[in-house]
């Protein structure tokens, strides 16, 4: 493989989503040389790649669990005009919900890093990774013009899917224990120009319809709505053809501006993003999906006869793919009994929110407002490898316990731990493994973050 050029740094972060955009703010706080690459053309993730907002959740009831650069971040797209802020979630899932306009979040996180001192490489996609005795030595990146060696002294795998954990020799798990299947992947799209008036007045007279947060007495109180039912005309579309999604309700938020949403509702199954070439796949189907659901909401769902189709996701969203096996693996167990480690870097509060590999179904495993329980720092570090740190939701946990961690606001409190951890083993060039936690958690506090 002909090699066009080389780049260096202190510090490399492979993936520009939340968790990846936090761990380069952090890592870059002592004005270290941070480099972040991305494949595409913008940073956010899944938020602004697959729409999947609003963001959920930055609180446990009135406490706020995600603080730190996150809480910094959001409060500059509020700024900005890209988000009401934090507000309770209607549906009672979670204590907060975070709209956000995906274009206004895409130039903030941006600045953000610029700001910061980071360089941000996007277009550059990791193809390679070269290993040297428990180490990385580099990475092979392909650009348009070619490939580049880059290499550095500590390196952060914020791709979602392990990639450099996987290519660099690490053990890996996907999908559930019994038959390696994972939750199906969802293609979101966006709609406007819903009377949110007229489908208001529906769930008011029909709520027995309807999924609501046991302390909204009525959408009308709501800064902004969220659907969970439908479920009769779910029903009656189907009996009739017009539905032959494998769904059983209708699921949308309204977002930053009133009258738009963002649909979630497409379903596709049985299908791997990391195996060979079921993301094409999963993605022709999810877009044929898309205009089946757009088509039903028009003729079904009162508010939206006038709706018109925004945008879908430029890819389709993936809860699930590879997921490392570190030095500690979260469970289930751990987010049910509100476990609280001795190296506790991060802190969560959404659900265990499944959605069924095999069926239309949600299980949905309750946390009650208010709980929430910690996410250790041993879960995000390789067997094999000393100078490499895995975040978002790549790190090492079940796939129950997955289903809980994956959301945003989780990621991006694990890619501020990271970002210090790797900042603070450059410092005294040791290995992430021999990191003390002592110091790692007073660094966690000093820059705002919430870890007790």
């Amino acid at each position: 493989m002909k090699i066009k050029g080389s780049k260096s740094c202190d510090i490399l972060i492979i993936g520009g989503g939340p968790s990846g955009i936090i761990a380069a703010k952090a890592a870059a706080a002592d004005g270290n040389k941070v480099i972040l690459i991305e494949r595409g053309g913008y940073l956010g993730g899944c938020a602004t790649k697959s729409l999947v907002i609003p963001l959920m959740t930055f609180h446990a009831g009135k406490k706020q669990i995600v603080m730190g650069y996150a809480n910094e971040l959001i409060e500059r797209v509020k700024q900005n005009g890209g988000t009401i802020g934090h507000i309770e979630d209607p549906l009672g899932v979670a204590a907060t919900v975070t709209p956000i306009e995906t274009e206004v979040y895409k130039y903030i996180a941006q600045e953000y890093l610029l700001e910061a001192g980071v360089e941000v490489l996007y277009h550059t996609e990791a193809l390679d990774v070269e290993v040297n005795e428990k180490n990385i030595n580099s990475i092979l990146a392909k650009t348009r013009s070619g490939i580049y060696e880059i290499n550095a002294k500590y390196y952060i795998d914020a791709t979602g899917d392990g990639e450099i954990a996987y290519l660099s020799g690490n053990e890996m798990n996907i999908g559930r224990e019994k038959d390696g299947k994972c939750q199906p992947m969802t293609m979101m799209f966006k709609v406007s120009n819903v009377d949110i008036d007229e489908l208001v007045k529906y769930v008011e007279d029909n709520k027995d319809e309807f999924v609501l947060g046991k302390n909204i007495k009525s959408l009308l109180d709501t800064k902004r709505v969220a659907i969970s039912g439908f479920f009769s005309k779910i029903k009656e579309a189907t009996k009739n053809g017009d539905f032959t999604v494998n769904r059983d309700r209708v699921l949308f938020f309204e977002l930053n501006r009133r009258g738009e949403v963002a649909i979630n509702m497409s379903r596709v199954i049985d299908k791997i993003s990391v195996r060979d070439f079921d993301l094409s796949e999963a993605t022709i189907e999810g877009r044929r999906q898309v205009i089946e659901i757009y088509n039903f909401l028009k003729k079904y769902i009162p508010g939206f006869k006038k709706a018109i189709l925004v945008q879908s996701g430029d890819e389709i969203g993936v809860r699930e793919s590879r997921r490392l096996v570190g030095e500690y693996q979260l469970t289930e167990k751990d987010i049910v009994t509100k476990k609280m480690f001795e190296d506790t870097i991060a802190l969560g509060s959404w659900p265990i929110d499944i959605h069924d590999p095999d069926g239309k179904e949600l299980d949905l495993m309750e946390m009650k407002i208010g709980d929430y329980y910690g996410i250790p720092y041993r879960a995000l570090l390789p067997k094999e490898i000393n100078n490499l740190i895995v975040t978002g939701r790549a790190i090492s946990t079940t796939h129950e316990a997955l289903a809980s961690m994956r959301v945003s606001p989780i990621c991006m409190a694990l890619g501020q731990a990271a970002g210090i951890a790797a900042k603070i083993c450059f410092k005294f060039k040791k290995d992430f493994r021999e990191l003390s936690y002592e110091e790692l958690k007073v660094e966690l506090l000093k820059s705002n973050q919430v870890i007790e």
